[in-house]
């Protein structure tokens, strides 16, 4: 062994076995410890688990019951919704620990409230978003529960009562959404504790009272709409110190008083939507006008200050808002002239200035604005000529110069702008011709140059505007023909060319406008006859060629003309009797107004829209009243529902209702379709002692509306039973008149 140890391989032998041996007895040790350890913490791991097992299972159920709360086919969008682990349900989310963080249905059409809803079982809820549903009910009080939530969207839905004012204990809150419901009420003061609020979005309810001052003190808000609803009041000058406010939209509300000067301090601001509300003109000019303050908001993009009641000028630091786009000043009481400045905003796209007292020129410098799509100044004061420079805005759609007091000439520039779709000049003192070069604006849909005091023909070149709905060139100097062109105009709706000097025939191409539901040549020195195809245009509602110099018959076509409400056609040469193609025709005075009642129901349509006949300015003669049956053992009450020279006199004195006094009202209206005018002075005749039928001959041609063709031996026949009947109605003592029955049997 001696020998055999002084060699030094069996030395490192001997080493490597005692490491060997050393490190087994490491192992043996540490596995000891390990299973002594493992022993000791494994109830511990097996109550965390039955801690998370049984919170999942109270936040499930609290899923479950809230489930069954919604209407059945909201049940079934949330299908997934089974079991006691919401964390692989549809619309949830969960953190590590598998309890719920997310809450996210968005959208899903769900119906019902969130009565049901327990708020106490989601300790770590972070976000909760059911926008866009319909859900309805209050948001319950309870929600304070949810300390941790960052986010919450119940915007687009039906909520009613009032904003919780325990919603100010969700300190975490950065996001609050409830745009687009029934909320009332005013806005909570305990609101004012939400420090970190980046977006507060009440808009669209019915809140009222005033804007709170304490949103000014939420330093970290972004977003801030409160618009369309009932809110009134001034606005508080504490919004100024919003110094990240991006956003602040304040419209169609109640708002009175001036816009704070403090504005100016928003040096992120780049929507400002202020109209539709009453800010001030009442009080001292300077403090009702548009601030000055406004000047340092260079990020700026939309402002929009619209109806209201502004006094003042527009003031020049607009032109240095650089990143505008939008600038809505119309509807107020704003004066003086438009600034050059505008002419500097590269960016502006919409440029609204209508509805106020500006005076002076439309400034050249609006040329330079080459991204402009709206440029809106009507029913202002302004003089002067429209600059040629407008037809260098090659973006614009919109042109809006009407109720002005312009001079001069159409620019034929104007012919540039090949994205235009609307061009309103009217009501202005605009001479000349109309220009050529207005032809070849192919995107044009509505053209209004009427009320000027334009000369020369219409240019046969508009007949290249295929998308025109609107043509109104009316009450002007125009000469010349009706261009046959006008008939491609396959989209037009609306011609008005009433109150010129224009002369020639009504060209026949007319008749291929089959949308064309207004048609006005009136007052002009038009001649020839009316052309048949007229009456190919189905959709016709209204007819004027009136007051020319027309001659010949009316053509049987118009008996096609289903759609056709009224027409005028008095003041010309006409000849010949009403065609039989019309049907029964009734008139009023002069032949002013013709009514056809078997006209495609044109005449029903017009006795049960009052709306309507108003806007045709026809003051009904006869009030047509809604009849309904009722119960032999209902109840009655009267009052006066007729039509006075169209209703028994007795009627008036003893206001008894009964069968027989409608009988004198239909004798009336039936004697006035016979004879086309009110029988007053036949019935005094009938009324006479000295009168009855059986002893004066009453000739049916004497009585008969001398407007009419006369009738045939059939029809005579007909007549003179009708006009029998109708004058038995009233003949009679006036306090007996006969029962229909008696009546009928007169005949």
């Amino acid at each position: 062994m001696t020998f055999l140890s002084n060699k030094p391989l069996f030395n490192q032998f001997l080493s490597s076995l005692l490491f060997f041996h050393l490190l087994l007895i490491f192992l043996h040790f540490v596995s000891l410890s390990t299973a002594s350890v493992s022993s000791l913490s494994s109830p511990f791991a097996h109550s965390n688990s039955k801690v998370k097992i049984a919170e999942e299972t109270k936040e499930a159920m609290a899923l479950l019951n809230w489930k069954t709360s919604l209407h059945n086919k909201s049940q079934s969008l949330l299908s997934s919704w089974v079991g006691t682990t919401p964390c692989n349900w549809v619309g949830i989310n969960c953190d590590h620990s598998g309890s719920v963080t997310h809450l996210n249905l968005s959208s899903y059409g769900l119906r019902g409230t969130l009565h049901n809803l327990n708020f106490q079982s989601f300790p770590n809820l972070l976000s909760l978003n059911l926008s866009y549903n319909s859900l309805s009910g209050i948001i319950n009080s309870n929600i304070s529960y949810l300390s941790k939530l960052f986010l919450l969207d119940l915007s687009s839905n039906q909520f009613t009562g009032r904003i919780p004012s325990e919603i100010g204990k969700l300190t975490s809150l950065h996001v609050i959404d409830l745009f687009a419901n029934r909320m009332t009420g005013i806005i909570p003061q305990d609101l004012g504790a939400l420090s970190s609020l980046s977006k507060l979005d009440f808009s669209s309810n019915n809140l009222i009272g005033v804007i709170p001052n304490f949103l000014g003190n939420l330093s970290n808000l972004i977003i801030l709409h409160l618009h369309m609803n009932q809110l009134s009041g001034s606005i508080p000058q504490e919004l100024g110190m919003l110094s990240f406010l991006t956003s602040l939209e304040l419209q169609s509300n109640n708002l009175i008083g001036v816009i704070p000067a403090s504005f100016g301090n928003l040096s992120k601001l780049t929507n400002l939507y202020l109209y539709e509300n009453q800010l001030s003109g009442s009080i001292p000019q300077a403090l009702g006008s548009i601030p000055q303050e406004l000047r340092m908001l260079s990020s700026l993009t939309e402002v929009k200050l619209s109806t209201n009641n502004l006094i003042g000028v527009i003031p020049t630091f607009f032109g240095n808002l650089s990143n505008l786009t939008t600038l809505y000043l119309h509807t107020n009481q704003l004066f003086g002239s438009i600034p050059q400045e505008l002419g500097m905003l590269g960016s502006l796209i919409d440029l609204e200035l209508s509805k106020n007292n500006l005076t002076g020129v439309i400034p050249a410098s609006l040329g330079n604005l080459s991204k402009l799509t709206t440029l809106s100044l009507f029913g202002n004061q302004l003089s002067g000529s429209i600059p040629q420079d407008l037809g260098m805005l090659s973006s614009l759609t919109e042109l809006e110069l009407s109720r002005n007091n312009l001079m001069g000439v159409i620019p034929a520039s104007l012919g540039n702008l090949s994205n235009l779709t609307t061009l309103y000049l009217h009501m202005n003192q605009l001479s000349g011709s109309i220009p050529q070069e207005l032809g070849m604006l192919s995107s044009l849909i509505d053209l209004n140059l009427a009320t000027n005091n334009l000369t020369g023909v219409i240019p046969a070149s508009l007949g290249n505007l295929s998308k025109l709905t609107i043509l109104y060139l009316h009450t002007n100097r125009l000469s010349g023909s009706i261009p046959q062109e006008l008939g491609m105009l396959s989209s037009l709706i609306d011609l008005e060319l009433a109150i010129n000097n224009l002369t020639g025939v009504i060209p026949a191409s007319l008749g291929n406008l089959s949308k064309l539901t207004t048609l006005y040549l009136s007052k002009n020195q038009l001649s020839g006859s009316i052309p048949q195809e007229l009456g190919m245009l189905s959709s016709l509602i209204e007819l004027d060629l009136s007051i020319n110099n027309l001659t010949g018959v009316i053509p049987a076509s118009f008996g096609n003309l289903s759609e056709l409400i009224f027409i005028y056609l008095h003041t010309n040469r006409l000849l010949g009797s009403f065609p039989q193609e019309f049907g029964i025709v009734s008139f009023l005075s002069d032949l002013k107004l013709l009514f056809y009642n078997f006209i495609g129901g044109s005449l029903e349509k017009i006795l049960k829209n009052d709306e309507l006949a108003l806007e045709f300015d026809w003051v009904k003669r006869v009030n047509v009243v809604k009849a309904r049956i009722m119960s032999s053992d209902a109840s009655y009450w009267t009052s006066f529902a007729g039509t006075i020279g169209y209703t028994a006199p007795e009627y008036a004195y003893t206001t008894e209702v009964s069968e027989k006094c409608d009988v004198y009202s239909f004798g009336v209206v039936a004697m006035e379709v016979i004879i086309g005018r009110h029988p007053g002075d036949l019935i005094s005749s009938f009324l006479s002692s000295s009168f009855s039928l059986s002893s004066h001959d009453v000739l049916l041609e004497d009585i008969l509306d001398q407007r009419l063709a006369h009738p045939t031996n059939r029809v005579a026949d007909k007549l003179h039973k009708c006009l029998h009947i109708s004058s038995s109605l009233f003949i009679f003592d006036p306090s007996k008149p006969p029962s229909y029955c008696r009546s009928l049997h007169a005949s």
